[in-house]
């Protein structure tokens, strides 16, 4: 993930697809290789992990709880999603947040994201409440996450004019074929103080090489094997993909998922013939120049 204003890259594992439930969006839904993962990426020198009250059906908290997150020291990130309007009223978003702490089994987490924007009521109402959970010690950082640049304005100046938590973290999908914080977001986050990490940097493992067409593969997250997550994943909304942790009779309502980008195309796969050759004359993988 990229960071804008901490000079050291930071790497997070993102759970979306951790968890005990395949029915329910999960891939990795063993506890003993979740660990084992765990291992490795902590083996490397990383230690943040990025979960969400909505992932894997609202059961990959508490797997991550299982698999000791704290005993093993790791920074914690988790996030609640307006899954529908009046999601984050003080009442809602409080009862939440603490249902998170309790299926971490914490009293405190690193960051909490607001992780979309509930435009049905005023940001005001929200932000107060996540103060007082805030004052009350229950999570150290406020971040951010898929926001419109104007709505990261909005939220800072109603934090600094009321003495409360501002945002100190933003969160937004960004790789070679969506880039669209650049114009606005970035500049807003550096005008404001906000890091920013990204998810989804090669596009869904679209720029790993694995896939070579649009057509629908026998297995893995872009096929039908998965029910109705399978379709979700190729046509991917660019706001959130967090909808992809819904059960697959789960109905979308948040109007802010309303553009709607899919990766799985026959335009992404012929640039991909297009840049393969290249890459393999300066001796890069895909996933390199992806990174880049």
């Amino acid at each position: 993930m990229l960071l804008t204003q901490d000079p050291k890259p930071r790497i997070i594992l993102g759970l979306m697809t951790f968890g005990p439930d395949e029915s329910a969006g999960a891939r990795i839904t063993s506890l003993d290789e979740y660990n084992k993962i765990l291992d490795y990426f902590q083996a490397q020198g990383y230690n943040e992990v990025d979960t969400a009250r909505v992932y894997v059906g609202g059961q990959q908290e508490a797997f991550t709880a299982a698999a000791h997150w704290k005993e093993r020291g790791l920074t914690l990130a988790t996030k609640w999603y307006p899954y529908e309007s009046g999601a984050h009223k003080p009442g809602v978003i409080t009862a939440k947040f603490n249902e998170s702490l309790a299926q971490l089994q914490t009293d405190c987490v690193d960051i909490f994201y607001l992780h979309a924007a509930d435009r049905s009521l005023p940001f005001a109402e929200t932000l107060r409440a996540v103060d007082a959970l805030h004052r009350a010690g229950k999570f150290v950082q406020l971040g951010l996450s898929n926001f419109a640049a104007f709505e990261v304005a909005e939220v800072v100046m109603t934090c600094a004019a009321n003495g409360w938590v501002r945002p100190s973290i933003y969160q937004g999908m960004y790789n070679a074929i969506t880039r669209s914080i650049e114009a606005e977001l970035i500049p807003a986050c550096r005008r404001y103080g906000l890091d920013i990490v990204v998810y989804n940097p090669i596009a869904g493992g679209i720029f790993s090489g694995k896939y070579k067409s649009a057509d629908v593969p026998t297995e893995g997250r872009y096929s039908d094997s998965v029910g109705r997550l399978g379709a979700l994943y190729r046509k991917r909304h660019s706001a959130d993909p967090s909808v992809l942790s819904h059960p697959p009779n789960h109905v979308f309502t948040n109007p802010g998922s309303a553009a709607a980008t899919s990766y799985f195309k026959d335009a992404t796969f012929e640039a991909l013939r297009l840049i393969e050759p290249v890459a393999a004359a300066h001796n890069l993988t895909l996933l390199e120049i992806a990174f880049r």
